[in-house]
């Protein structure tokens, strides 16, 4: 079992699929977002999530300290907490983004946190793990929620189905405008999720590791850019609210931590740390966040999609 650092109350308790959001999550967001972000929980099971060696994510079973047992994707952090596909500042920062300017039924992001992990919880699933930061005994993981009846297709996008089918006009639309805002950069299959679920035609971003200002790669780039010919006028009407202070207020902090007696505590809330790098130091501080360039990066692209939208470049629905 997992060493403990405390669980603020649920914001919402839920005991069953009763109280399911849809076919693809079936609890509350709230209620996933408080438990990934900070409920103990021990680790079941735990496989590689693709069935290739290099891939560092772990498909888990793990058993909630409230007797909960889910499925969710457990990524950890290389050493220094930053490396090129292995970003845990950009999963959380494109969670946070979407749902600064969607509706919970329309996130495509699925509910995602970053923790610190004892070493010795994750050493029996990944033997070969390190300690994230040099002080402390932990690993920095990205937790993010197992999706249910979806499919991963070699290229999510159906300009058929676009013309026929809203819903998946409005999903896919909408990923596009995420993926458009982060300049996604792995579009390899399995990265852009569909559901299966009948009637329901969602659509998933599960894997933004690559992204921001990540380095050219060959690991594709199909929804860098924008592929949709019209996106939904809510998100853009949304988006028009936007200018780099609000950006800057959900992008600037991911999590913060304490290095006490050995181990990093969470520190929610807690100031920027100065610094210019995604990964900040302060004492026994330490911090991930986007930088300022990273950015205004987005800002730029939010300008210039609102651009598009009004020369009548990027039409709306």
């Amino acid at each position: 079992m997992r060493r403990c650092f405390g669980f603020p109350a649920l914001l919402l308790v839920v005991a069953g699929v009763a109280f399911a959001q849809d076919a693809n999550i079936l609890y509350p967001i709230a209620d996933l977002d408080a438990r990934l972000g900070a409920m103990p929980f021990e680790i079941r099971s735990a496989d590689k999530a693709r069935g290739v060696a290099q891939d560092t994510a772990l498909k888990s079973e793990v058993h909630f300290a409230d007797g909960v047992d889910l499925r969710v994707k457990i990524r950890p952090a290389f050493a220094g907490g930053s490396q090129f596909n292995n970003e845990p500042r950009y999963e959380l920062a494109a969670y946070r983004l979407q749902a600064a300017f969607l509706d919970e039924p329309d996130y495509v992001v699925p509910p995602t946190a970053l923790r610190a992990l004892p070493l010795t919880q994750m050493l029996p699933f990944a033997p070969t793990l390190v300690r994230t930061f040099k002080d402390a005994d932990d690993v920095v993981v990205v937790l993010q929620y197992w999706l249910k009846q979806v499919a991963g297709p070699e290229d999510a996008w159906d300009p058929a189905r676009f013309a026929s089918d809203p819903g998946y006009a409005h999903h896919i639309g909408n990923v596009n405008v995420l993926t458009y805002l982060i300049k996604h950069g792995d579009s390899n299959k399995g990265n852009i999720m569909v559901s299966t679920a009948p009637g329901n035609p969602r659509v998933f971003d599960i894997d933004n590791g690559v992204a921001f200002r990540s380095e050219e790669s060959d690991r594709g780039e199909l929804w860098k850019d924008l592929r949709v010919p019209r996106v939904p006028a809510k998100t853009i009407a949304r988006l028009r609210a936007f200018d780099l202070d609000k950006l800057t207020a959900v992008l600037d902090v991911m999590a913060t931590w304490e290095v006490r007696d050995g181990h990093l505590v969470a520190l929610p809330g807690h100031a920027r740390i100065p610094g210019s790098l995604g990964v900040r130091h302060e004492g026994a501080l330490v911090q991930l966040g986007l930088t300022k360039g990273e950015i205004a990066d987005v800002e730029r692209r939010r300008k210039h999609l609102l651009a598009l939208v009004d020369k009548g470049t990027l039409g709306t629905f």
